[in-house]
């Protein structure tokens, strides 16, 4: 953001752009409906602030009256709509104008992803508190004007929740009548709008406009965000959309991440089940980076994925039903394509880096021509970039991986592309058929390692085995049994393929050293068995054995790109694909948090998401994934870690003998 000064110097500007909403309004409005102004008349709606002040205030029912000798007049309100300082009002003592404040931040916050109220701020700013110009710039710094269901569209589920948020932590005195009002208006902007003052729109409004029947909207009657377009054009020239400002790196980071996830599940779904199963799953989380020669990140997860599993097999199948979490590999899968861009156009910064991989679509050979057209000079050939990528994602065969991506893969790229391109979910002879082609390399590259594992590392890696698998045992038995449910409701079996996230901390917790929670989110990918194309699904279950009192099901999940957001997932950093079409424990809780009533805040959810989207190390996964006879970096670093837990417990029971000899027994 532009200039200098914190938070309250940033709350001001966009408040006293909100002042000067409501001076234009007043002068419009009649002083016999001041009260309903005071009382409802927020600036946040579908309309322009103006508009949506004199839309709300019109559609307000009468305040409680208070005996007066004459009506207020409009200096005398808005003495009443501006704060009497620059810092944050106690909820009970806030104007109209900080309600507002208030809804606005709201709104954008539990519409978008990953959205402190700082970057919120941010935005509307920019748009001088026009809630619809503020959605148009955040929608074109992450890219989603691109694709027609990723933009704003004021009748989807996402849009109506946040709108209500919104109109909660305003403390609105009818909830149903401003919802009713705003979306009356909507069908209705552009009669009510087109070249009007803001004493023409009043006096239509007053007409008795919203009691019309509805206009459908269509292109002569122009869409809510097309008219914020055009105002932003008009009143926010200098508004800049054409980069993220780097302030908003957290931000833009957790959208890619987004991004990758959505790869990461769709090559999952692309990969034969049973190789997958067996012995895929393991490289994937090794080596399956989205980073590479092709074009498409789901190409180069299976073919990073497939190399790997054929030059270096594991000493021994290790068969599951289940994936916990992709994070891991998604973490580093982007610190190497941004690894691979700055190495190649050095003076990019890791900010500008995701700029152009957001726009890029990740794909790497894309963001590094953009760069290059917008004036940065590109150094330094792929191998570097493969090398730098290769090194900051904790690769496990680094030296193996370059000479197979720079030298031996353009000698096959033709044929694996055709594989590839073949079928939509290539067969178990057609992965066959990739990992002859992706062999030849492997032979040459195994060489034996002197490290060994420690007693007590061995018997910690077999903690963390016997942990994923007892895990697995109830998630998947929980998982077959809604998905049964489901079968019975539409009259269709489906096989089980591989279930790809996992979070067991919804709802409320229970315990005090042992918390558990009520509710378990899953996503599985599941076959038609009259079918050939799998479907992803959506599971809530509870936690506990006996489930007779609370609600199990599934659901399938009709787009990776549009899912509806859960306080639960986001706040423990898992990226659990939610379906829009139905609730689920956590679906109502931005209700709550609109409100103030839930433990769980946004500022909560963004900056625990801050925290895992940065996370680098060694993952519980690493362990579970192990290979005793290759990975001689990762036992080394398992066997320290084993010997510093003993003395943290050595140094405990001294502590505990020192406090009471008897506890230390």
């Amino acid at each position: 953001m532009a200039g200098g000064g914190g938070p309250n110097t940033w709350r001001g500007k966009v408040l006293d752009a909100i002042y000067g909403h409501y001076e234009d309004a007043l002068a419009a409005l009649p002083p016999a409906l001041a009260p309903r102004l005071l009382a409802a008349g927020v600036s946040f709606g579908f309309a322009d602030p103006v508009t949506n002040i004199i839309t709300n205030t019109v559609v307000c029912s009468d305040p409680k009256p208070k005996k007066r000798k004459r009506p207020a007049t409009a200096r005398e309100v808005l003495s009443k709509v501006v704060a009497a300082g620059n810092g944050p009002s106690p909820p009970e003592s806030r104007t109209i104008a900080e309600r507002s404040l208030v809804g606005l931040l709201t709104f954008v916050t539990s519409y978008f992803r990953h959205l402190s109220s700082w970057d919120a701020l941010h935005y509307l700013y920019l748009s001088r508190a026009d809630l619809l110009v503020a959605v148009h710039l955040v929608e074109v710094d992450r890219c989603y004007y691109r694709r027609r269901k990723d933009k704003f569209c004021i009748r989807s589920l996402a849009v109506k929740t946040a709108l209500k948020c919104a109109a909660l932590s305003a403390s609105l005195p009818n909830i149903d009548e401003f919802l009713a009002g705003s979306y009356a208006c909507a069908f209705h902007l552009k009669l009510i709008t087109q070249i009007a003052p803001p004493a023409k729109r009043c006096r239509r409004l007053l007409s008795g406009l919203l009691q019309k029947p509805p206009v459908k909207l269509n292109k002569s009657n122009n869409d809510p965000i097309d008219l914020a377009v055009l105002r932003l054009h008009h009143h926010v020239p200098d508004a800049s959309i054409q980069k993220v400002p780097s302030e908003l790196t957290d931000s833009l980071r957790g959208v890619l991440m987004d991004r990758i996830h959505k790869q990461y599940l769709k090559a999952v779904s692309q990969l034969a089940t049973k190789e997958f199963r067996i012995s895929h799953h393991r490289s994937l989380f090794k080596a399956g980076y989205c980073y590479g020669p092709f074009s498409s990140p789901v190409s180069n997860i299976i073919v990073n994925t497939i190399w790997y599993g054929t030059a270096f097999p594991a000493l021994q199948d290790f068969e599951v039903d289940m994936i916990s979490t992709l994070s891991h590999v998604e973490f580093r899968s982007l610190d190497g394509l941004i690894s691979f861009m700055r190495v190649s156009i050095p003076e990019v910064s890791d900010h500008d880096a995701m700029v152009y991989l957001l726009k890029s679509n990740l794909n790497i050979r894309k963001a590094i021509r953009m760069a290059t057209q917008g004036g940065h000079d590109t150094s330094g050939r792929h191998e570097s970039g493969y090398k730098a990528a290769a090194d900051v994602s904790y690769h496990p065969k680094p030296e193996a991986y370059l000479e197979f991506v720079v030298h031996f893969l353009p000698t096959v790229r033709i044929a694996v592309r055709s594989l590839l391109q073949d079928s939509q979910t290539p067969s178990s002879s057609k992965v066959l058929d990739l990992s002859r082609l992706l062999s030849p390399l492997g032979a040459k590259s195994l060489e034996p390692i002197d490290d060994e594992l420690t007693k007590n590392a061995l018997e910690r890696l077999s903690n963390f085995k016997t942990g994923f698998l007892t895990q697995q045992s109830f998630v998947c038995g929980k998982v077959k049994a809604v998905l049964r449910k489901y079968e019975q409701t539409v009259g269709c079996c489906y096989e089980l393929c591989i279930i790809c996230g996992v979070n067991g901390s919804v709802g409320k917790s229970t315990g005090i050293r042992h918390l558990k929670f009520q509710y378990t989110h899953a996503n599985f990918w599941a076959m038609p068995k009259n079918g050939n194309s799998a479907m992803l699904f959506f599971a809530e279950f509870s936690n506990d054995e006996d489930s007779k009192n609370l609600r199990s099901f599934c659901h399938p999940v009709s787009d990776l790109s549009r899912h509806g957001r859960c306080c639960y997932c986001e706040f423990q950093g898992i990226r659990i694909v939610h379906p829009i079409e139905i609730c689920w424990e956590g679906a109502n809780d931005f209700e709550k948090m609109a409100r103030g009533e839930h433990k769980i805040t946004n500022e909560l959810i963004t900056s625990s998401g801050k925290v895992e989207d940065y996370m680098v190390g060694i993952y519980k996964e690493d362990y579970i994934y192990m290979d005793p006879t290759q990975d001689a970096k990762l036992i080394r670093i398992m066997n320290r870690a084993t010997y510093m837990m003993s003395l943290d417990r050595v140094d405990e029971k001294g502590r505990l003998r020192e406090l009471d000899p008897q506890q230390a027994q």
